[in-house]
């Protein structure tokens, strides 16, 4: 008996690899459903980092194989394109090729680490489809990933136009909390800025693209490449993060 055929028949029947995949998404379902899903016009969307959850369960790594700036020419604009690839024991079984314009809505206005990230990344979710694009309706989401979709506008404070004006109320309501919430994501980087009134801020960069200010001091050294978890609070402009913290270890 030569060799291939003794992999062929080393191979789990198709029932059993069915059932090992089932049971590998359920184990992980939890985590993904509470902190990596979008609802968007209704509908579950998976992120590309819960993609990247059921993946690992089912035995699949990636990588990003080349990330590069593009330049504009013959009419096509300016680029961050990216390669990602999946692989099973060592071997690449998926490619996923993807990138970020200069022009594109939503993005052409924000640093280049974050549309460098969001290549990556939407690269990366191409190429987990290749692979696992079932997998996703095992836990209530869309076909396509959240990254895929498109964006709704600016998610920082600082990028979105002037709230509008409003009438003053007839009488003052009692203050109240206000009530915060929590997003999750890996960190792609944290970078500090000044406003024109001199005060310091500092930008978070998850690798899904969303993006939110801090006042408080946070470090890129201790928080970039790490899961994390923001937490935010409603700003005049936006959401803003009022703490973050590392949970790598945790999930």
């Amino acid at each position: 008996m030569n060799a291939s055929n003794e992999t062929a028949l080393a191979l789990p029947a198709p029932a059993e690899l069915v059932k090992r995949s089932q049971d590998a998404i359920a184990a992980v379902k939890p985590v993904v459903q509470k902190h990596y899903m979008d609802r968007i016009d209704g509908k579950q969307y998976l992120k590309v980092a819960g993609a990247q959850a059921m993946a690992t369960a089912l035995g699949y790594t990636t990588g990003t194989s080349t990330c590069r700036y593009v330049p504009g020419e013959d009419g096509i604009p300016g680029r961050w394109e990216a390669v990602a690839t999946v692989m099973l024991q060592g071997v690449i079984v998926a490619t996923g090729i993807s990138a970020v314009f200069d022009d594109e809505r939503g993005w052409g206005r924000k640093p280049h680490f974050a549309r460098m990230g969001m290549a990556s990344t939407r690269a990366t979710g191409r190429a987990l489809k290749g692979v696992m694009g079932w997998a996703t309706a095992l836990v209530g989401a869309e076909g396509s990933l959240s990254e895929e979709m498109p964006d709704n506008g600016p998610t920082m404070p600082q990028d979105a136009s002037e709230a509008p004006r409003r009438l003053p109320a007839t009488s003052k309501a009692p203050t109240q909390e206000k009530a915060t919430r929590t997003v999750s994501g890996v960190c792609a980087a944290v970078s500090e800025h000044v406003a024109k009134s001199g005060k310091s801020y500092w930008r978070v960069a998850l690798e899904d693209g969303s993006e939110f200010t801090s006042f408080r001091p946070l470090s890129n050294d201790e928080l970039q490449g790490k899961t994390v978890e923001l937490i935010l609070r409603d700003g005049q402009k936006g959401p803003v993060c009022e703490d973050a913290y590392d949970i790598t270890e945790v999930l």
